[in-house]
């Protein structure tokens, strides 16, 4: 069982209907009209990656337990310690998937085998979720 200050596991799905509608209501005022499902689907197309890629780093971190991650992963990394690690981190953050950080690292010089303890650490494969809506 996931073991933190919020002891009752959360759901990615949960933030990000909240996120989606807060989206939709913005972009409903900013048009003057209600724009329904279709600001849905743009939140889901430009924002879901992200926002389950913060929920993971929550949930990998130890801030909060999310019940679609697994629970052997909750609170297994710690924040970056050098530039190597917030360098994977924020391209982990943006989305990237493994290939794509390991053709940046290896452009970029970094330590193959440096980003790949981060990358196996972070565990992206384990941690893909769908939207609910497209």
């Amino acid at each position: 069982m996931c073991r933190s200050q919020a002891s009752v596991p959360a759901s990615v799905y949960d933030q990000a209907w909240q996120e989606a509608f807060r989206h939709k209501w913005i972009e409903s005022e900013k048009h003057g009209r209600d724009l329904g499902p279709a600001a849905i689907k743009d939140w889901n197309r430009r924002h879901f990656k992200r926002c389950c890629r913060w929920c993971h780093w929550l949930h990998l971190t130890g801030r909060q337990c999310f019940r679609e991650f697994p629970r052997q992963q909750f609170n297994t990394v710690t924040d970056p310690r050098d530039d190597v690690e917030r360098q994977v981190i924020h391209q982990y953050w943006d989305g990237q998937e493994n290939l794509e950080i390991y053709w940046c690292a290896h452009g970029s010089g970094w330590p193959i085998e440096r980003v790949s303890v981060v990358l196996l650490a972070l565990g992206i494969n384990e941690a893909r979720l769908s939207p609910l809506v497209t």
